[in-house]
């Protein structure tokens, strides 16, 4: 029996990866969009994305078209770990996508922004807990909003309190080195 449940779980997971590679390709497009979009924003720019959402909504637009339509169609538990699935392949686009950036400090705001938006979408879609997924995309949006390079310290290491860092040390100086003032 236990044969056998394993089996059916294999062939779940085969199938949610092949229904992945389908869905994905149609959230591509916009993704690869997002690196043409500028952070280095100044106050009139930053202002502007506040009114005319430079990405994002295209983005939630673009899952929504290709995975909510197969709701009906799946068990919720099925459709969560599709989603899941979905979110996962959009953090690791964002984070390759975001680490090639420069960045203002106003474009760092525009990024906490961004990643909030979207996980504020996401958390309505899925019984899942979806933070953890975009916490390295928010750290390094925390970084970015500091002032001085030297404040780091006061977030790091021992004076990181509760918070966990899921940014390798060297990760934090390449997304030091992101921004404009950096």
């Amino acid at each position: 029996m236990g044969e056998m449940s394993n089996s059916f779980k294999k062939a779940l997971n085969v199938g949610m990866e092949q229904l992945v590679a389908t869905v994905t390709p149609s959230i591509h497009p916009v993704l690869d969009s997002v690196a043409t979009i500028s952070y280095e924003l100044s106050e009139a720019e930053y202002a502007d994305n506040e009114v005319n959402d430079p990405w994002v909504q295209r983005l939630l637009h673009s899952v929504e078209f290709n995975v909510a339509w197969l709701q009906p169609l799946m068990t919720a538990n099925n459709h969560d770990s599709l989603v899941n699935l979905v979110i996962d392949f959009i953090v690791k686009r964002l984070e390759v996508i975001m680490m090639q950036k420069g960045f203002t400090q106003l474009g760092g705001l525009q990024l906490d922004r961004d990643v909030r938006a979207i996980v504020s979408h996401f958390l309505s879609v899925t019984q899942r807990t979806v933070r953890d997924k975009f916490a390295r995309l928010t750290q390094m949006a925390t970084i970015l909003n500091l002032e001085k390079v030297s404040v780091i310290l006061d977030f790091w290491g021992e004076n990181s309190g509760p918070m966990t860092w899921r940014l390798t040390p060297a990760e934090v100086r390449r997304v030091l080195g992101l921004t404009s003032e950096g």
